[in-house]
């Protein structure tokens, strides 16, 4: 039997309209049992949308919220000013024990600091990260950190080789996933003094069973998908992140293109149809838009600003899958683990 899970979402500050985002509800609460949400935003509004599904309106509550952090806004003027917004409610939500994790689709940088701040991370873990789940050759990977923190520090690194394992032993279901740590080659000699000093550590606890560490990997490992996690600092997680989604977006627009230049192709289009939406589907980055603050008492995610359904749905269903499968516990002993050696 499933528990109650309890979600908030903050339906402010995005250019995310609020219909996409209940839709997307909607389409994760049809799929996992006894999942309900708190939904911070303007009540009328709100209340409107829901109207459309009945089944999401009986497990939903709403709170009236008109003060919203905007994109342009400051973390630092958003904690001291915006006590009020959908924001820090939903966050205060999840530190009240009301529910059990947030999604939002707004400033992320806002985001990362009421988290911080009210959350706050597990024992141990310096600073959360920002994890993010990509297609691959042959299925799909872990990467982190892709922005939370740019401050590259074999601490940090080692923190999300610990986060990551945790995170794809849940979501790919895999006993021990194996653990690479990006680098400008795979020699033993190459990459920073931080990097090298990650690897040792990483290398001790691999030998002690207690992290699968694959070792170095490049930039083009990640697509085929040579390991489940792939481990590097904020900076350069980031820049991969955008590099990927904009080379997926062209290869679609290639496609496209391609398929419309010609009535010949247009034929070859309707023979190819079915395996061509599966390409779309794979390398969507609507789908794959949702970032996964781990790292902190409980999980928070934070969808792209402009979300479709898709993306709200793939992401409330993460969420579900990660308290269903008590993520923090897991991550705990990781941890419990590490200190003893």
């Amino acid at each position: 039997m499933n528990k109650n899970i309890k979600l908030s979402v903050d339906t402010l500050g995005s250019e995310t309209s609020l219909s996409e985002i209940i839709l997307g509800l909607n389409e994760s609460s049809l799929r996992n049992d006894n999942y309900s949400f708190y939904l911070f935003g303007h009540e009328n509004s709100i209340k409107s949308e829901l109207d459309k599904y009945s089944s999401l309106y009986k497990n939903s509550e709403i709170i009236d919220c008109e003060q919203e952090v905007l994109m342009s806004d400051k973390p630092a003027e958003v904690i001291k000013q915006k006590t009020e917004s959908s924001m820090a409610k939903a966050i205060q939500s999840v530190v009240n024990g009301t529910s059990d994790s947030l999604l939002s689709c707004g400033n992320t940088g806002a985001l990362m600091a009421l988290s911080l701040l009210y959350v706050k991370t597990i024992d141990e873990i310096k600073r959360p990260a920002i994890a993010s789940i990509w297609p691959n050759l042959k299925s799909e990977s872990i990467i982190l950190d892709l922005g939370a923190n740019t401050k590259n520090d074999a601490r940090y690194l080692l923190d999300n080789a610990i986060l990551g394992s945790s995170l794809a032993s849940i979501l790919f279901k895999i006993e021990n996933p194996s653990v690479g740590l990006l680098n400008v080659g795979v020699e033993e000699n190459k990459g920073n003094e931080i990097v090298q000093a990650a690897s040792e550590t990483l290398k001790k606890l691999s030998d002690e069973s207690i992290i699968n560490f694959y070792g170095y990997v490049e930039g083009n490992d990640i697509s085929i998908g040579r390991t489940n996690v792939v481990v590097t600092d904020g900076f350069t997680g980031n820049v991969a992140l955008k590099t990927a989604e904009g080379t997926a977006k062209m290869i679609q627009t290639y496609l496209n293109n391609g398929f419309k230049s010609s009535v010949v192709s247009k034929l070859g289009y309707l023979f190819s149809s079915l395996a061509l939406k599966s390409v779309n589907e794979r390398l969507d980055p609507r789908i794959h838009n949702c970032g996964i603050l781990i790292g902190l008492n409980s999980p928070v995610i934070k969808c792209h600003g402009s979300s479709e359904h898709m993306g709200i749905s793939y992401a409330a269903d993460i969420i579900y899958s990660l308290v269903q499968n008590n993520v923090n516990e897991k991550i705990k002993r990781y941890i419990s683990k590490t200190m003893k050696t």
